[in-house]
């Protein structure tokens, strides 16, 4: 049944969908209607005479007459595409932390994903530093890089210019740690989907067909869980990767000095061809540095060797002219 594998898969998610599945199990398993409709009430954004009139329907009808189907099908509403891919990375990245603090006790870090926090994933803690981390999963390549940036497809990747500029104000150690794999959605259609029980596959199927307040609640529950639980079989078919690393104060200086790589300011008419965000488009191969080399810095000097580069300063010459 639909509702007891939204039980047992999402039992505490605040869905619009999850909270009537549940119940509906409940009020099937003989419990007291008011109670249930309470629950319901306290557990989801529903008002409480809402949640009685649900509790109502339920002995005649599924939870999902009350679902609304989802308008937009395209990668960019697919859980595959928008989120598994990040969930993966970013549980990469914490093997490589568990690594990294075996061999440098001095190490810890925090896990910032689900504080609200938008611009850190993770920071990493040594003594009263702090180094912040985000974690970003590059899944398609730019095959236009050549003629829109002058870059590789191969040798370039893309950080959000207003989000650099926003990291520098709020977070000026920011690093962004970027695995570029371009078949690892095809990894996991291929070997971690195949792996959900029947309960799974179920939930899996209507977080696809339905959407409704809080469904990214739901999305973020199921993925992240279901990455961690099938983490031992999945993780034989993805390799750690080496994560390219650069800061975003480099970033914004790469954006200042070589404004071509960043369509919108430096390439004529972008704004009437292009409806994305600007993008400082960096090369992989000259502006960052593999994160075996940044582990190998931290285990030899600390975290402290890092912030340090980041916060480097020359003196340049610079025009200012008068007229």
């Amino acid at each position: 049944m639909k509702s007891e594998s939204i039980t047992k898969v999402l039992p505490d998610s605040r869905w619009i969908g999850a909270c009537p599945g549940r119940a509906q199990v409940a009020l099937r398993r003989g419990h007291d209607a008011e109670r249930v409709a309470r629950e319901l009430y306290e557990g989801s954004s529903l008002t409480l005479t809402r949640s009685r009139e649900i509790g109502k329907r339920h002995r005649t009808s599924d939870f999902t007459d009350l679902l609304e189907p989802r308008k937009k099908t395209g990668s960019a509403e697919n859980p595959v595409t928008k989120l598994f891919p990040a969930a993966v990375t970013e549980r990469q990245f914490l093997d490589e932390m568990d690594r990294l603090r075996e061999i440098r006790p001095t190490i810890d870090y925090r896990d910032e994903r689900f504080s609200g926090h938008t611009l850190v994933a993770f920071t990493i803690l040594e003594n009263e530093l702090e180094l912040p981390i985000n974690v970003k999963n590059a899944g398609t390549r730019f095959e236009n890089a050549g003629q829109l940036v002058g870059l590789d497809p191969d040798d370039c990747i893309p950080i959000p210019a207003y989000k650099a500029h926003d990291a520098v104000e709020k977070e000026p150690n920011l690093l962004y740690a970027i695995s570029i794999d371009y078949a690892l959605i095809r990894r996991i259609e291929s070997n971690l989907l195949t792996q959900f029980n029947k309960d799974e596959a179920e939930v899996w199927r209507l977080l696809n067909e339905y959407s409704g307040t809080l469904i990214r609640d739901a999305e973020d529950k199921f993925i992240y869980s279901m990455v961690n639980k099938h983490w031992a079989q999945f993780s034989e078919y993805v390799a750690l990767p080496i994560f390219r690393v650069i800061s975003t104060r480099k970033a914004v200086r790469i954006l200042q000095k070589f404004p071509k790589p960043t369509p919108g300011i430096g390439l004529r008419a972008w704004g009437t061809g292009a409806s994305a965000e600007v993008n400082v488009h960096i090369s992989v191969s000259a502006e960052t540095k593999g994160s075996d080399e940044i582990q190998y810095r931290v285990q030899a000097n600390g975290i402290e060797n890092i912030t340090e580069a980041v916060n480097r300063k020359r003196t340049e010459l610079v025009f200012d002219p008068e007229i």
